[in-house]
């Protein structure tokens, strides 16, 4: 099975100059923890993700009084950013995921643009095995670092 198969096609994108509030009434209207950041609505081309812990930890636990002015770019996460394609199989998904401790992976094209996202919850539905699914899970949500104490 590949990528494309089981991602969320044309998934609701925003850019770096939107607002944080704006990408949050876009994840609240569209259910989704999750925003490819785009270089322009036309073209598409993924240079970032945006995700509801983002704008917490980014953005209103630093700065609450001002994070309804606060843009998208001051919140997002950008450098590597893991992507498969479409025609990847879902085993390449789930291993990235993995590596990249991430709950929703962009789905891109060629030229990187975005066409779809993969969420643990689309993987949940895929799995037959319970057991495979909790695995899955327990491998994304496995700490990166050891507690400070």
């Amino acid at each position: 099975m590949q990528a494309r198969d089981i991602m969320t096609e044309n998934p609701v994108c925003c850019t770096p100059t939107d607002s944080v509030k704006t990408a949050a009434k876009a994840m609240m209207e569209h259910n989704c923890g999750m925003l490819p950041v785009v270089d322009n609505p036309r073209d598409l081309r993924l240079i970032g993700t945006i995700t509801d812990r983002d704008m917490v930890c980014r953005v209103l636990a630093k700065d609450g009084k001002e994070c309804c002015n606060a843009t998208v770019e001051q919140a997002m996460t950008t450098g590597k950013l893991w992507t498969v394609l479409p025609t990847d199989s879902v085993d390449d998904a789930i291993e990235r995921m993995e590596e990249g401790q991430i709950r929703r992976i962009p789905v891109v094209d060629e030229k990187n643009k975005v066409v779809g996202v993969i969420a643990t919850a689309d993987l949940a539905l895929e799995l037959e095995d319970a057991e495979d699914i909790a695995e899955v899970f327990e491998e994304i949500s496995e700490p990166t670092h050891a507690q400070q104490g």
